[in-house]
């Protein structure tokens, strides 16, 4: 009986895990990759590292790693200096997604957001 108990709670976990929020900003920033791939890579090169004086740092960015990501997402969806504004070519979800790739990627450890913080 006690193993039965056991195999449920660790089903019951597994299935947790996977319909969690840590499975969508897995997909989140595996498709993020993607669309920083075709959309940011050129500018902020493929590591990150952008271009000084011209492009900016996105690895270990200070505002990519604010806890609050409305900055980032303002910048985004809103353009920046030369970098245009995203939201006009780029639908919530693709936003989103490279957001949550850019606050997780090249040692920067932030949460993902989520396509309905995409304003």
């Amino acid at each position: 009986m006690g193993s039965r108990v056991a195999l449920a709670l660790a089903a019951g976990v597994a299935a947790a895990a996977l319909s969690g929020c840590g499975s969508r900003e897995r997909w989140g920033v595996e498709r993020g990759k993607e669309v920083y791939t075709e959309n940011c890579s050129t500018c902020h090169q493929p590591d990150g590292r952008g271009y000084d004086g011209v492009y900016p740092n996105l690895a270990g960015n200070p505002i990519v790693r604010l806890e609050d990501p409305g900055p980032v997402i303002e910048i985004v969806t809103r353009g920046r200096g030369s970098m245009p504004s995203f939201a006009e070519q780029l639908p919530n979800h693709k936003l989103a997604a490279v957001i949550t790739y850019i606050r997780a990627a090249w040692g920067n450890d932030e949460t993902g957001v989520r396509p309905a913080q995409v304003k």
